[in-house]
C-alpha cells in the first residue's frame, strides 16, 4: 500500500513475529538479561508478566535463542490443561513415552528418571507455560511438586510463568504461598515511554531502509497516548497512520493523521455526544453542500460512463463472459492460477513442498518416532501389535544391533558414517528430530515421517542442537573385558576380534602404500644427490683445464671433490632430503613389520591389534563411541557418506576429507521427495532400507524454511 510512496522494503509494522523487528528497550533489556541468567543454570521458577500486547512473546523468542544451546526448551500455550496432561506433555517433549492415562506417580517416576539421565548429559530443561494467568490452582501446585525433584546437583528443572498482570495477583493467592517462596525473579514489562516509542518506531522503520524521521514528535506523543505504550497497538496505530499518509501523498505523519488512523482502529472510542456534535458541524458548514454536489456530479459521469461503456461495446466490441475471458486471455489466466496458488497450499509445486516439509516438521517432535525410522533405515522394523512399540535394547540385540546417544558437534556426528538421529530446532525455535540418511556434495538427505527431504548442509549446521543417536553392530557390555570370569572376556574379546582383525588387515595395508611410497621417495632422492654430485664434479673438471693429461685431472678432481661437495648448496639439500626420505622409510616399514607380528591367534594378540587402534585413534581406552566408530568402518550397514577407505590411512581421516568438500559448498536449493511407507509382519522383520524405495515426488524448492 505505502512502500512505494516512502520508499520501504517491507511493512515495518504488520505486526508478524520477524527476527529483523526485534527491539529491545530499556525495561526489555533489563528482564532479558535477568532471565538468561536464571534460566542457563537449572533450579529457577521466573515470572514474566505484563499487559496484553506488551511485547512478551517477542521477549521470550528472544530468550530462547539467547539461552545455551544445550537447553531443552518445552513450550506449553494453552493453560487448559490438568496435572496428569502437565507431565505428560513434559515427557512427551522431552521424547518419554507417556500418557494422560498413567497415574501420576508413574509419570513423577519417569520424569525423574528423564531429568536424570539429561543433567547426567549436560542438558537443561526449561519448562514456557504462556497466558499463566490461567493455570488453575492445582497445575500451580503440580508445577511446585515438579519443580521439588532433585537430584545429587539439586534442583533438575526450570520454569518460566508468562502472563497478563493479573498472573500476580493468581500468585499472591495464600494456596499459593509455597510456590511464590521458590519463585527467583519476578520480572515485568511496563509500556514504553513516549521516547522509547521514538526509537521503537525509528528502529522498525531502519529495518526497511528507511533513515528519515516519518512521523513528527507531536504524532509519536499521541501515538504513545493513543497505543498506551504497547506495541501490538502502537504497530497497528503506524501501520494505518501509513497507510493514510500514502493516500494523502504527504511525506511526514502528523498528528492529525495519527489521530484518524487510531479511531480506524478502534482505539479511540467516539461517544455519542462527540457523534452528534460532528454531524451538527458538518451539516452547516458550507463545505457540507459542495460535497454533496461534487458526490451529484461525480455520480452522473459515472452514470454516463457506464452506459457510454455497454453502448460502446455492445456496437463495437463482442462482449465476453467470465468463462470466455478465463480461457482466453492469458493474463487473466496466469493472475487467477497465481492468486489460487497464494490462498490455498500446496497447489503450486513450489508451495507444496515448502508445506510438506512444514508439515513434516510439525509432528518430528518425539525423539522416539525417529528413531523407530532410524531402525528402518537398517531394514528392521516393528509390528504393530508389538507391545507399545518402544525399540528397546533387547529388540535391538535380538537383531544384531546396538544404539549411541552422544553431546557432540555435527562434525563429529556424521564422522560415524551411518544414518543418524539429530536434534534440530525448527522456525519457532521448537526441538525436532529427524533421520540424517546420506550426505551428498552440500546436500543433507533428511527423513521425516514417511517423506525424505534434501535440505542444504547450511540448514542444518545452523539448526543442529548438539546431539546425535546412532546404531551400530552389537557388541554388548564394554565391561566384560574386564571381567573376572574367563568365559565371559573369551566371549568380548571373540567378539571384537573380526573387527580387530580387519583394521589391522587395513592398517597393514595402508602402512604397505606408504612405505612403497616413501622408498620411490628415497630412491628419487638418491637420484637427486648423484645428480648433484655430477654437477660438482664436472665443475670441477671445468675448473682445472684441458691441458693436463686425464689422470692429472682426476687426480686433482678427487682431491678437491669432498671440500666442493661439502661447500655446495644444492648437493647438501639434496642430501638432507635424501636422509629424512630414508629414515621415513626406515620407520614406515618397522611400522609394517610390528603390524605384520600382531596375530590373533596368539594369546596377547587381542591386546595387540586393540593397542594399535587406541593408539592409532589417540585414545587411552576402549570407549563406546570408539567401538561404535570400529565396527561400523568394517561393517556392511548403510553409509551417511559414500567414500573410499583405501584412499586414507583410516576410515575417520576418509570421513574428515569429505566432510570438508562437503561443508565448502552450499549452492543448491532445498528439494524433497516421498517414500513408500513400509509393510510389517513380524516383530523385526529385515527389509530394504527405507531410503532406498521407490520415490514418488522430487522437485526443487527455492527458499522457504529448508
Amino acid at each position: 500500500m505505502y512502500l512505494e510512496h516512502f520508499g520501504l522494503s517491507d511493512y515495518p509494522f504488520d505486526g508478524l513475529p520477524d527476527r529483523r523487528f526485534y527491539y529491545v528497550g530499556g525495561s526489555q533489556h533489563q528482564s532479558l538479561g535477568l532471565l538468561t541468567t536464571a534460566l542457563s543454570r537449572s533450579g529457577s521458577i521466573c515470572v514474566l508478566s505484563g499487559a496484553s500486547g506488551a511485547g512478551k512473546t517477542t521477549l521470550v523468542r528472544m530468550l530462547m535463542r539467547s539461552l545455551p544451546k544445550n537447553m531443552r526448551i518445552i513450550s506449553i500455550d494453552d493453560p487448559r490443561t490438568d496435572p496428569h496432561m502437565l507431565l505428560a506433555t513434559i515427557l512427551r517433549a522431552s521424547g518419554v513415552v507417556a500418557t494422560s492415562l498413567e497415574s501420576i506417580a508413574d509419570l513423577t517416576l519417569k520424569l525423574r528418571q528423564m531429568l536424570e539421565k539429561s543433567i547426567a548429559q549436560g542438558v537443561i530443561t526449561t519448562v514456557i507455560c504462556d497466558e499463566a494467568q490461567a493455570l488453575s490452582d492445582d497445575v500451580l501446585e503440580q508445577i511446585r511438586y515438579i519443580f521439588n525433584i532433585e537430584g545429587e546437583a539439586g534442583k533438575m528443572i526450570n520454569f518460566l510463568l508468562v502472563g497478563q498482570d493479573e498472573l500476580i495477583a493468581h500468585l499472591d493467592k495464600p494456596e499459593h504461598e509455597m510456590l511464590k517462596n521458590r519463585i527467583k525473579i519476578f520480572t515485568q514489562l511496563p509500556p514504553l515511554t513516549s521516547a522509547e516509542v521514538g526509537q521503537y518506531l525509528a528502529y522498525r522503520l531502519q529495518q526497511v531502509g528507511c533513515v528519515q524521521p516519518l512521523f513528527t514528535k507531536h504524532a509519536i506523543t499521541v501515538i504513545t497516548k493513543k497505543g498506551r505504550g504497547l506495541p501490538r497497538a502502537i504497530n497497528a496505530i503506524a501501520d494505518m497512520s501509513l497507510t493514510l499518509a500514502a493516500q494523502k501523498h504527504k511525506p511526514m505523519v502528523d498528528a492529525f493523521l495519527v489521530k484518524r488512523a487510531a479511531h480506524l482502529v478502534r482505539f479511540n472510542k467516539v461517544g455519542l455526544k462527540q457523534t452528534a456534535k460532528t454531524w451538527l458541524r458538518e451539516l452547516f458548514s458550507s463545505s457540507f453542500y459542495v460535497r454533496i454536489a461534487v458526490v451529484l456530479g461525480a455520480a452522473a459521469c459515472a452514470f454516463g460512463a457506464f452506459f457510454g461503456a455497454i453502448y460502446i461495446n455492445e456496437h463495437y466490441h463482442p462482449v465476453l463472459t467470465m468463462e470466455e475471458a478465463l480461457i482466453s486471455d492469458a493474463q487473466v489466466k496466469q493472475r487467477y492460477q497465481n492468486l489460487t496458488s497464494y490462498l490455498f497450499q500446496g497447489r503450486s509445486a513450489q508451495s507444496r513442498e515448502l508445506y510438506l516439509f512444514n508439515q513434516a516438521v510439525a509432528q518430528a517432535y518425539f525423539k522416539s518416532e525417529a528413531f523407530a525410522t532410524l531402525f528402518k533405515v537398517h531394514g528392521y522394523a516393528l509390528v504393530e501389535d508389538n507391545g507399545d512399540g518402544t525399540i528397546t535394547e533387547d529388540v535391538l540385540a535380538e537383531v544384531k544391533l546396538q544404539s549411541l546417544s552422544q553431546n557432540g558437534t555435527f562434525a563429529e556426528a556424521v564422522s560415524y558414517n551411518t544414518p543418524i538421529v539429530i536434534g534440530l530446532i525448527d522456525d519457532n525455535l521448537t526441538p525436532f528430530y529427524a533421520v540424517l540418511y546420506q550426505i551428498s556434495d552440500d546436500i543433507g538427505q533428511l527423513i521425516i515421517g514417511d517423506y525424505m527431504f534434501d535440505v542444504k548442509l547450511s540448514y542444518l549446521e545452523e539448526r543442529y542442537q548438539g546431539s546425535f543417536t546412532l546404531l551400530y553392530p552389537y557388541i554388548g557390555d564394554l565391561a566384560d573385558l574386564q571381567s573376572r570370569t574367563t568365559d565371559v572376556r573369551k566371549a568380548m574379546q571373540k567378539t571384537l576380534s573380526p573387527y580387530l582383525e580387519r583394521y589391522r588387515q587395513h592398517a597393514l595395508e595402508s602402512t604397505n602404500r606408504e612405505a612403497n611410497l616413501a622408498l620411490a621417495q628415497y630412491e628419487e632422492q638418491k637420484t637427486e644427490v648423484e645428480r648433484a654430485r655430477l654437477a660438482v664434479r664436472q665443475e670441477l673438471i671445468n675448473q682445472v683445464g684441458t691441458s693436463k693429461s686425464d689422470a692429472q685431472i682426476e687426480q686433482e678432481v678427487s682431491a678437491q671433490l669432498e671440500a666442493a661437495l661439502a661447500e655446495d648448496p644444492t648437493y647438501q639439500a639434496a642430501l638432507v632430503d635424501m636422509l629424512a626420505a630414508e629414515q621415513k622409510s626406515t620407520e614406515i616399514e618397522e611400522r609394517a613389520l610390528r603390524i605384520r607380528a600382531i596375530s590373533l591367534l596368539l594369546n596377547d594378540g587381542f591386546e595387540r591389534a586393540l593397542q594399535l587402534y587406541l593408539d592409532d585413534q589417540n585414545i587411552t581406552e576402549l570407549t563406546p563411541s570408539a567401538v561404535a566408530l570400529l565396527t561400523l568402518s568394517f561393517s556392511e550397514g548403510p553409509r551417511l557418506i559414500n567414500v573410499v577407505p583405501a584412499q586414507a590411512t583410516t576410515p575417520t581421516a576418509d570421513l574428515g576429507l569429505d566432510l570438508e568438500q562437503i561443508q565448502a559448498q552450499h549452492k543448491t536449493a532445498a528439494r524433497v521427495k516421498q517414500a513408500q511407507p513400509a509393510t510389517l509382519s513380524q516383530a523385526a522383520q529385515p527389509r530394504a532400507p527405507l531410503a532406498s524405495r521407490a520415490v514418488r515426488e522430487r522437485a526443487y524448492v527455492e527458499g522457504g524454511s529448508c
